[in-house]
């Protein structure tokens, strides 16, 4: 039977504060409003959350000052883009290099409760009967061992993490501002947020027995600056997808994914603004910090080359950012290709009004990446 036509385990997704710490909790709730619809959810969400206490407040105390510094010489690499560019395929295909380290699913919502062994085994375990089998967005293989951005791990000690907009949709500039421009952060809450971030690569690191820290993180493609002020020898990939399959395909993750995480609710004409707005404010914070990459630090490719030349792309980022290996892992990276050729993509449609209103916001980013408009999205 096709992979993509067996039944996919169903679940349940829970907001990722399940694994923050109080103080951010409580930080979520003085900030944001939530409504009264997702007060259960919150609760449940804060139960858990209490529960998981004493085992990362051991890991903090205990585990956590083994792994604060990273080695001498770690190697990083940065996937950057706009959400629905190919990032997750890019990021799962590289990730197949055994050299090739990763936040997994279950650190990027436990990142506390990942070396303390009587936590992992309840919280892994839990965290693996509720977890679907697809991500609801764009049917995406999930599990707690898969490789997974840590924007969410991010947000669990410091309350620095873009994607509390998951849960606060309404506030997602403010959120935006703060967490990705780090407006009105003090020095001490950055370095804070830097201090915890090369925490959550060390374990990374450990957890996966690597060497190379391979990070997958759309919200990085606006703190280009501050990464590399933090580490300046890091690697950068930029992939891009034309934008008006981004939006659709954005719009459609969000419709998805929303529903399970979100504390407050938006209409539809809010969440789609957003998008647009979203994607307008993350790739001119872009282009205004693409400069400041060193040479030899950076490579670009576009979703499309990667669908039609898997093994090419890859080879030449190797090449690009002076990696090594690459031959050496090729069968992994032709294996997992093999296997993604039965995945099956959304299809979409958008009435022709919608189109014209696109093309007018987004044709800027268009015109820059040489695009046009995509011949198999119907339009009516």
């Amino acid at each position: 039977m096709n992979a993509t036509k067996k039944a996919s385990k169903k679940g349940v997704l829970m907001p990722p504060a399940v694994g923050y710490s109080l103080n951010v909790v409580w930080a979520l709730l003085r900030n944001h409003k939530i409504q009264v619809r997702y007060w259960p959810r919150f609760l449940l969400m804060v139960l858990i959350n209490l529960i998981n206490w004493p085992f990362r407040t051991y890991e903090r105390l205990f585990i956590n000052p083994r792994y604060r510094q990273l080695k001498e010489g770690t190697e990083l690499i940065f996937i950057v883009g706009h959400w629905r560019s190919g990032t997750t395929h890019l990021h799962n295909l590289i990730s197949q290099d055994p050299q090739m380290g990763y936040t997994t699913t279950y650190q990027s919502v436990f990142p506390d409760t990942l070396f303390n062994r009587l936590g992992y085994f309840i919280f892994e375990g839990f965290a693996r009967l509720l977890i679907p089998g697809k991500r609801a967005g764009d049917n995406v293989r999930l599990g707690m061992q898969l490789p997974q951005e840590e924007e969410f791990a991010l947000g669990a000690k410091t309350p620095l993490c873009f994607y509390y907009f998951w849960m606060f949709p309404k506030d997602i500039r403010r959120i935006y501002e703060r967490s990705i421009r780090f407006k009105n952060a003090s020095p001490s809450l950055i370095n804070q947020w830097n201090k915890d971030y090369e925490l959550l690569i060390s374990k990374a690191l450990k957890n996966t027995g690597t060497s190379i820290y391979l990070s997958k993180n759309p919200s990085h493609t606006g703190r280009v600056k501050h990464l590399l002020k933090r580490f300046p020898k890091a690697k950068f990939i930029f992939i891009h997808r034309n934008p008006v399959e981004v939006y659709l395909s954005t719009d459609n993750f969000f419709k998805n994914m929303m529903p399970h995480l979100q504390l407050q609710q938006i209409t539809k004409e809010e969440r789609q603004q957003s998008i647009i707005d979203l994607y307008k404010t993350i790739m001119k914070d872009f282009f205004d910090q693409k400069t400041l990459i060193p040479e030899g630090q950076y490579s670009e490719i576009s979703f499309d080359n990667l669908e039609q030349n898997p093994l090419k792309c890859v080879e030449y980022i190797y090449k690009a950012l002076n990696v090594e290996g690459y031959d050496a892992a090729k069968p992994q990276f032709q294996s997992f290709i093999d296997k993604m050729k039965s995945y099956e993509k959304n299809h979409h449609v958008i009435s022709q009004s919608q189109m014209e209103s696109l093309l007018v916001q987004l044709r800027p980013s268009m015109e820059a990446f040489g695009y046009e408009i995509p011949k198999h999205i119907q339009v009516v």
